[in-house]
């Protein structure tokens, strides 16, 4: 690896605060890791690379990398040399996490429905139960329609983002 693929001391702790992050949520730590390293970098990363980079086995970060490309958190990417597989992070990796995020929401209040049907209202621990039940669909219901105008707003948002970028390029001189 060349000196300009090691992070900074920044970085480092960037990627370190990723990984307690993603352990933190209950995903795997070296999953933050990778997603921390892959924000840093500006170009594609191979797997050795990532290897090197995070000290860790190549096994379970090709495990790792392979969960968060099913996530669509990261993306298989052309590289340099074609016998390594180089990944970076998904241009919307934030939404894409967002996503996985709405869909907790989504199904803590299936839940909260599901067994607001099949209640019997019969005794006191039953009502202690549907009062939390009615009070977790509420919750739930709302704070899925806070996502739901949320995501339309980010879209605006990215767009009028896109739009700049390309403003600016549009005047820079190559």
């Amino acid at each position: 690896m060349s000196e300009s693929k090691a992070p900074s001391p920044v970085e480092k702790e960037l990627i370190e605060k990723f990984g307690n992050i993603y352990e933190s949520y209950g995903l795997r730590r070296l999953q933050g890791l990778i997603v921390g390293l892959l924000l840093t970098k500006s170009e594609p990363v191979s797997l050795d690379d990532m290897v090197e980079i995070l000290d860790r086995s190549k096994g379970p970060i090709s495990i790792s990398v392979r969960r968060l490309d099913d996530m669509d958190y990261v993306r298989k990417v052309e590289g340099p040399n074609n016998r390594r597989n180089y990944y970076e992070s998904h241009p919307n990796i934030f939404f894409n996490n967002f996503k996985f995020n709405m869909q907790t929401v989504r199904e803590n209040r299936s839940i909260a429905e599901r067994f607001l049907t099949r209640i019997d209202t019969e005794g006191d621990e039953t009502e202690k139960t549907k009062r939390s039940l009615e009070h977790m669909e509420a919750f739930y219901d709302l704070m899925e329609s806070f996502f739901e105008d949320f995501a339309e707003r980010w879209w605006e948002v990215k767009q009028e983002q896109l739009a700049e970028e390309s403003n600016q390029e549009a005047v820079t001189p190559r």
